[in-house]
């Protein structure tokens, strides 16, 4: 199964897209989980994918260093501005573990 973290500042913005997601997910039975977390509670290495919204791209070099096991990506503004979790999900899938 592929653990995907959404990170965003807050954590309030990702939680809003994370229920759609999930849904999609259920419907199609994707082997998949997405965890919607904070910069500040990313800690552990356990996660396939770090997906990082647009406003903390800056963060993409401090994460990469810190998770040598996962692929640290920043999602398209467009998917995270449109809350489009099924092109979010077909993103995910265009990464190559």
């Amino acid at each position: 199964m592929k653990k995907i973290s959404l990170i965003c500042s807050a954590g309030i913005s990702t939680n809003r897209i994370l229920d759609k997601i999930n849904d999609v997910i259920a419907k199609n039975n994707y082997d998949m989980q997405f965890f919607a977390i904070t910069p500040e509670e990313l800690e552990h290495d356990d996660y396939n994918i770090i997906l990082l919204a647009p406003q903390v791209e800056y963060l993409t070099t401090k994460i990469t260093a810190m998770l040598k096991n996962s692929k640290v990506v920043v999602l398209p503004s467009e998917l995270y501005i449109n809350n489009d979790s099924e092109g979010i999900i077909n993103f995910v899938n265009t990464l190559s573990d």
